[in-house]
């Protein structure tokens, strides 16, 4: 019982971890903890050297380096989300017989693994923090799976038992518009899915030993490592059961060794083994001696290149990552994509954000959806503010609170309140008030801060104005104007985010409860 202890600890750890994950990325009803969202999303290790390269305390990207370095890739097995979907994904395949029972030892494919790492490493340096950052994270691309795949499914699925449920008496649930991605969205995380099930069916654990950057980094340190799972060669009976179990296919039972920077620490073959064959041992100045000497890539210049990139690169994306963190010449101009309170700007929100669309599943009113051109290609899939399906709730700050990267800063609400990520613009010619000579005010009543007011205008009518001193950008008089096919009122958003005056005249009318506006 006790050799099997490592692993019920790293499945019970891993389930948790996956779980809480996929939970957060599905809720469409505000039912999983911001906190608990946060947390999960924080240990991550890409979120976590973003907040660390950006001067934040980023005690979770340390005690993964720590790990690495004591016990190898236990964050591959334990924390990361799409490693732990492989896993299910191999599971589910040797249980409708997908996938062969043995995976026999293969030789690491370090050209492919060394040059994606290169080549994330080379977009890092030139300046494209950004782009590594949102399309490498292995975390951002399970979130962008489940938040555009899965989640429009389980709202789906929700609506059609919604008369079912009513009818049997039962009233909790409730019909939830889909949230469909636009298709230009679905592709990227479409090709990940299909991508990452097809390898995990064929070989396990192959792409995060050979696509994955992440891995490649920690696989580094792990061949390292100070604790490392070592073959008992007087022990061993060749039986091959370590090797039916292993999903990274790094047991070499004829040099009687184990590639500890591809072992993803599932502890598998711990389990397996039933001379008690295989233990974590103390390996730090044993490389070079005894007959188990652990079967390590073949690094020479590769590795001194690899580590030199590694501290090349990190210190240039830091550079970069800090750089667009304050205002610079294009500090008040207007921009045609809007980012969330917080972000500071759409530089320092492109740069930091790692586009794991937790923010946009967390959103209530669901307004934050990704973006595909408004950023420019950095910001491709990156959350923006879309005031055709929603508005900012002036009382909301649950982006900032489960936003694993700093990218949307957390302020107080009365901060909050007063920080204009945009400016409404009026068109009266599209006003109906103008147009029809229909009494209207629907832009007034919902804004949340007086800064849209009305004046008289003709018989016992008011057309809007906009007082821009007083507007935050907030989008409810755009989503609630009736006038159509065009909004009389639109929102730009503002390059850096500015503070506007406060003032409050009592509480602004929600656009989505009615009240006769909007039309």
């Amino acid at each position: 019982m006790r050799r099997r202890g490592l692993k019920i600890l790293r499945v019970a750890l891993a389930a948790v971890v996956f779980a809480g994950l996929a939970a957060a990325f599905l809720d469409f009803r505000g039912l999983v903890p911001a906190p608990l969202a946060h947390w999960l999303a924080a240990i991550q290790f890409v979120p976590a050297l973003v907040v660390l390269a950006t001067g934040g305390a980023a005690v979770a990207a340390v005690v993964i380096v720590v790990a690495t370095l004591a016990f190898g890739r236990v964050y591959c097995a334990v924390v990361c989300p799409l490693g732990i979907a492989q896993d299910v994904i191999g599971w589910i395949a040797r249980a409708f017989h997908l996938r062969r029972r043995l995976l026999p030892f293969a030789r690491a494919n370090n050209g492919l693994r060394y040059g994606v790492l290169v080549a994330t490493l080379a977009t890092l340096a030139v300046g494209g923090a950004s782009i590594a950052s949102s399309h490498t994270d292995p975390y951002s691309n399970f979130g962008r799976v489940v938040s555009g795949l899965f989640r429009p499914v389980i709202v789906a699925a929700n609506n059609a038992l919604v008369t079912p449920a009513t009818a049997l008496g039962f009233a909790g649930l409730y019909r939830v518009n889909p949230p469909w991605p636009a298709p230009a969205i679905l592709w990227p995380a479409l090709v990940v899915l299909v991508l990452v099930t097809a390898l995990a069916v064929w070989r396990g654990r192959i792409y995060c030993n050979t696509l994955c950057p992440v891995g490649t980094v920690l696989g580094l340190m792990a061949g390292r490592s100070a604790f490392r799972l070592r073959l008992d060669r007087s022990a061993c009976s060749k039986c091959a059961e370590c090797l039916r179990t292993c999903k990274a296919q790094c047991i070499d039972l004829r040099a009687g060794a184990i590639d500890a920077s591809r072992c993803v620490a599932c502890y598998n073959c711990i389990d397996a083994c039933a001379q008690h064959g295989i233990a974590y041992r103390w390996s730090w100045g044993r490389d070079t001696a005894g007959p188990v000497r652990v079967a390590l890539p073949d690094l020479g210049r590769r590795a001194f290149l690899a580590n030199g990139s590694v501290a090349i690169a990190t210190a240039a994306g830091a550079n970069r990552l800090l750089a667009g963190s304050g205002p610079g010449a294009d500090e008040g101009k207007s921009s045609r994509a809007i980012c969330p309170p917080g972000a500071g700007g759409i530089d320092r929100f492109v740069e930091r954000c790692t586009a794991c669309q937790l923010c946009v599943s967390a959103c209530p009113t669901h307004v934050l959806q990704p973006a595909l051109g408004e950023y420019g290609f950095p910001g491709f899939m990156k959350p923006r503010l879309d005031y055709t399906a929603a508005f900012c709730n002036f009382d909301c700050q649950r982006c900032a609170e489960v936003c694993p990267a700093g990218a949307i800063a957390r302020q107080t609400l009365a901060a909050k309140q007063v920080t204009r990520i945009g400016l409404a613009r009026l068109d009266l010619d599209q006003c109906i008030v103008k147009t029809k000579g229909t009494d209207c005010a629907a832009c007034s009543e919902h804004c949340p801060t007086k800064a849209v007011d009305t004046v008289p205008y003709g018989d016992g009518l008011r057309l809007p104005q906009v007082t821009d001193d007083l507007c935050i950008g907030c989008g409810a008089c755009e989503y609630a104007c009736p006038a159509l096919p065009h909004k009389a009122i639109k929102v730009t958003g503002r390059r850096w985010h500015e503070v506007a005056v406060k003032r409050m005249e009592g509480k602004a009318r929600d656009p989505r409860k009615g009240g006769g506006f909007p039309f």
